[in-house]
């Protein structure tokens, strides 16, 4: 990302060779000779970082600073001075400043200084967005020994060394699956073994902000870019700069901002609310949806050359239904970690138990069984955790496999025994491929879908096509 250095100083030679210099080093430069035109532009320009002359016409630097960090504290200053002292240092760096270098200036110094400034403010920009602490042991483990979660862990492998192995930058990243079946984790371990797990990781769920927030969010704003804009905010995709942005229920996001988040990713640069200036970023963009884009798109709801810019890697998710005994693995993994959670005896599961989690349908995911492991934790006095203590629902554990009863050719929905809507959807689709004999194209009409909406949704739900018997 291009960084923005603003100085300060009414030698002008000076001024022009230190912009020139740290121009030739990648840096957007522009100067000024007063405080008071420094502080214009800092409003209006929004700086990265500031080298400001202690002695300046009418207000001395000193009081320029202290204005600075009062409405910008997120701007760095060095300070540059002829006249060194050791007060006037400790009053600068009392005042905010990060560094304070005297004249005559080593030009080699000076950008040594300015990007140890700039990588100070990345870390403090990291802190502020970020790492939501979650108590893991191995935060990016992705545990699960079926076929499924074997393919999902390879093809994790292969999305991590794309951008390593090919030189260029990181492709977009599109995870599918049903809430609760592991996506943010998922972008975590794609992050962490990638070449950018030592950037940051920054995620904002586009379901939980309203549309005028999400945008300001993401792009960030100056000073008075509205009315409650007191002071210049960093947007997400600058806050990920060098790492990883995941953007999770991204079907949920606003038309009109989809538009702008496109023109973002193409020109891989943004622009704050209420600026001028475009300032370049370096991410890997993953988003996550639980939603059909395609249904989205034919619904005018996504848009479709969104959609293609973020599918160029995807990557789905099954349910935990469809992950044999990751179930019972992925219970005893949450006793352990919610017994050291809560400082709770060592507990186990009893074969009752992990019987009764193999049965169970799961609708929620592995988030479902992550609660309902805490609570039993939580619950239960002694060492064993019996069917009993999970308290789960008969009907899901059986009832719900089979959602829907025929009636002279009709499909009858039997409420008594509860439904889930996934299943509900799987089994009318699988009902009627099996009465069009597979036929995609007559199942599509029936449905009152694209073929592309039942390809997905046949791929979602994991359904297979009968194979025809071999000749004797």
């Amino acid at each position: 990302m291009q960084h923005n250095v603003l100085i300060v100083d009414d030698e002008q030679v000076l001024a022009t060779a230190m912009a020139d210099y740290l121009a030739r080093h990648g840096y957007a430069t522009s100067t000024c000779v007063s405080g008071e035109q420094a502080l214009k532009n800092i409003d209006t320009e929004s700086p990265d970082l500031v080298l400001l002359d202690y002695r300046l016409p009418r207000m001395d630097g000193l009081e320029v600073l202290r204005r600075i960090k009062e409405t910008r504290p997120e701007v760095e200053v060095i300070m540059l001075t002829a006249h060194g002292s050791v007060e006037n240092a400790v009053e600068a760096m009392r005042l905010g400043a990060f560094d304070y270098i005297s004249k005559p200036i080593d030009l080699e110094e000076l950008r040594l200084i300015v990007g140890k400034a700039l990588e100070s403010q990345r870390r403090g920009h990291e802190l502020d967005y970020l790492r939501a602490q979650i108590e893991k042991e191995n935060p990016h483990d992705i545990i699960g020994r079926s076929e499924a979660m074997r393919d999902v862990k390879r093809l994790i492998d292969q999305i991590s060394s794309i951008e390593a192995t090919s030189g260029r930058e990181a492709p977009s990243i599109l995870l599918t699956g049903e809430t609760g079946t592991g996506k943010e984790l998922v972008s975590r371990a794609i992050h962490a073994r990638s070449r950018r797990a030592a950037g940051p990781f920054v995620e904002i769920n586009c379901a939980a902000i309203p549309l005028t927030l999400l945008e300001a969010e993401l792009f960030g704003y100056e000073k008075g870019a509205f009315t409650d804009a007191k002071a210049a905010k960093v947007g997400l995709f600058e806050a990920a700069d060098g790492g990883t942005l995941f953007l999770d229920e991204i079907g949920s996001m606003d038309l009109s901002l989809q538009a702008k988040l496109l023109k973002a990713i193409e020109e891989r640069s943004v622009r704050r609310l209420g600026s001028v200036r475009s300032r370049r970023f370096d991410v890997m963009l993953i988003a996550a949806t639980n939603q059909s884009l395609e249904r989205a798109i034919a619904e005018r709801a996504f848009r479709e050359d969104l959609y293609y810019r973020l599918k160029v890697l995807t990557l789905h998710l099954p349910p935990l239904r469809d992950r044999g005994e990751d179930a019972a693995e992925l219970a005893l993994h949450f006793v352990g970690l919610h017994g050291r959670r809560y400082n709770r005896a060592e507990k186990t599961l009893t074969a009752s138990a992990r019987a009764a989690i193999e049965r169970y349908r799961w609708p929620g995911n592995v988030r479902e069984l992550a609660n309902v492991i805490e609570r039993a934790v939580l619950l239960k006095e002694g060492p064993m955790i019996d069917a009993d203590d999970l308290a789960l629902e008969p009907a899901n554990a059986g009832a719900r496999s089979a959602p829907l009863a025929s009636q002279d050719g009709q499909l009858a929905i039997d409420l008594s025994k509860g439904i889930v809507l996934e299943e509900l959807e799987r089994t009318i689709i699988e009902r009627v491929l099996i009465k069009t004999g597979w036929n995609r194209t007559r199942a599509a009409q029936l449905l009152g879908l694209s073929r592309e909406t039942l390809r997905y949704r046949i791929e979602k739900h994991n359904l297979k096509a009968p194979q025809p018997e071999a000749d004797c």
